[in-house]
């Protein structure tokens, strides 16, 4: 499995949820559109989702290296470093 990062711009409320639900059995939801995840390919994050996308939604799956971190900052956070 590798490891990608997921970001959303959906307009429809109701497909922006059923997005936000997909991604959250499949990774770690950081912050409003952007959802950490690990799957076989980038296209296999993007093939679960695309049916509720239409045209004027964008989404961007992000691969990140075996040695890509994350470093998150905020009180849930706070002191806390990933490698991903």
């Amino acid at each position: 499995m590798k490891r990608f990062v997921a970001c959303y711009d959906i307009s429809s409320d109701k497909d922006r949820l059923k997005v936000m639900r997909s991604f959250k059995r499949e990774g770690f939801h950081s912050q409003l559109s952007f959802f950490e995840l690990e799957a076989h390919s980038a296209q296999a994050v993007s093939e679960k989702v695309k049916g509720f996308l239409s045209g004027t939604d964008r989404l961007a799956v992000v691969r990140l290296s075996k040695r890509g971190k994350i470093k998150r900052i905020g009180s849930f956070f706070e002191g806390t470093e990933w490698v991903l």
